[in-house]
């Protein structure tokens, strides 16, 4: 349970509706975590519930939460576009999804005659 709650849930009561992007800080002021919503009041509230229904991992990384900032922008996609930069620039312990900087996605199409879809981490010479 974390001890900061009345503060954090007192801070987001007062929060913009609009789009953006929010850092979680831990007591030394380290971001834990970055995120981003189309609704930063209606998003950061939920990790900050009286009686949340978080899975373990956002628990445990809310009951570590001491503090966040946030940084509002004009729409969800350049909301989306921050949050990954900030992401990459500060490593956040919980942030999996987007940290993996080794490069580009692909689309692979196989060849004929049995065509199949895949998504590959690098480009191959067989298929398109």
């Amino acid at each position: 349970m974390n001890l900061n709650l009345p503060y954090l849930q007192r801070k987001t009561a007062v929060l913009t509706t609009k789009p953006g992007v929010y850092l979680m800080k831990n007591a030394q002021g380290k971001i834990i975590y970055i995120g981003k919503a189309k609704n930063l009041r209606n998003r950061v509230t939920s990790y900050f519930r009286d009686h949340p229904d978080h899975n373990v991992k956002t628990a445990k990384m809310v009951s570590q939460v001491e503090d966040y900032d946030f940084i509002v922008t004009a729409s969800e996609y350049e909301a989306l576009v921050l949050e990954c930069s900030l992401i990459k620039q500060h490593k956040p312990p919980y942030n999996i999804l987007l940290k993996d900087d080794k490069g580009y996605h692909y689309i692979k199409i196989s060849d004929p005659p049995y065509s199949r879809i895949t998504a590959e981490l690098h480009v191959t010479d067989d298929g398109t």
